[in-house]
């Protein structure tokens, strides 16, 4: 299949980042106001993400996948563009 150039809806990793982001947001909020050294910020930032992701259901991963057909649907009948 050839990939239109204008169609982020058939990129299902970006609803997950977007879960992923809304799901370390709810369970570190204490994030935003961090301080101390880059190096214990980021492993804070990896550890939370870590966190996130175990939290991510197989039925929101698995509903990502069964959405595909009606997504490839959905931009062929935009013709490539925007949905």
């Amino acid at each position: 299949m050839v990939w239109p150039p204008f169609s982020p809806d058939l990129n299902p990793i970006e609803h997950v980042w977007a879960e992923l982001k809304k799901l370390v947001h709810k369970l570190h909020p204490e994030l935003y106001s961090l301080t101390g050294s880059e190096d214990v910020i980021k492993e804070k930032i990896k550890s939370a993400v870590y966190e996130a992701w175990e939290q991510l259901s197989d039925e929101f991963l698995y509903g990502l996948v069964d959405s595909m057909q009606e997504r490839v649907e959905a931009v062929r009948l935009a013709r490539g563009g925007y949905t």
